[in-house]
């Protein structure tokens, strides 16, 4: 990942707003202001943040019993992990959400007029942020996919605690042919990764 140390030194200074300078887009807080301020009480030791949005998600199982309909929730993509955040209203409680690396086959963009959406396709469903600040959803996305690339082709390590599941070549292609469907890889990478496979069957 380009700018890994600035991306953690950043981090470490709990300096959102230059991280968000650094992928040439400004610190979209709106909304969120509560949700940034707990940040750093849910990251773990080492959990590095590359990218930062706010976004609509409609309510789940852990979301606050006050809360109603669609809430603002602060987006964050981070070395480990996507991590959601919402603060509730009236009181000081917070609902987090996270999907681990290891669980997205993809994340992708779309852009309207105003605003955009990201979607972070898990396979069996998908995980959608709308109404985010338009410029920031092709920076999540695009970082994204290029750190999911790296933990696959580089072997990183996977977070604590998570178990390690051997892939079957044909489930590495298919997370390979969704990649590139959705523009995260080149064809000659495409090419290159598909050969790279095919030879180890």
């Amino acid at each position: 990942m380009d700018n890994f140390d600035k991306y953690k030194e950043y981090t470490n200074a709990q300096d959102w707003e230059s991280i968000c300078v650094l992928n040439g887009v400004e610190l979209d807080s709106f909304g969120t202001k509560k949700e940034l301020k707990v940040l750093p009480d849910y990251l773990e030791n080492d959990e590095v943040v590359f990218a930062l949005t706010s976004g609509i998600m409609e309510q789940s199982e852990t979301s606050n019993a006050l809360d109603f309909g669609t809430n603002t929730w602060l987006v964050v993509l981070t070395n480990d992990r996507f991590l959601f955040i919402d603060s509730a209203m009236l009181t000081k409680s917070v609902d987090t959400q996270s999907i681990r690396h290891d669980r997205v086959q993809a994340v992708s963009a779309s852009q309207g007029w105003m605003f955009g959406k990201i979607i972070v396709d898990l396979g069996s469903r998908t995980v959608v942020i709308d109404n985010c600040t338009k410029a920031t959803v092709p920076i999540i996305a695009s970082l994204a996919n290029k750190w999911l690339k790296e933990i696959q082709e580089k072997g990183f390590a996977q977070p604590s605690g998570a178990k390690t599941v051997e892939e079957s070549p044909i489930d590495k292609l298919e997370k390979l042919a969704k990649l590139h469907s959705l523009g995260a890889l080149t064809e000659d990478e495409f090419k290159e990764a598909k050969g790279k496979i095919l030879a180890s069957m």
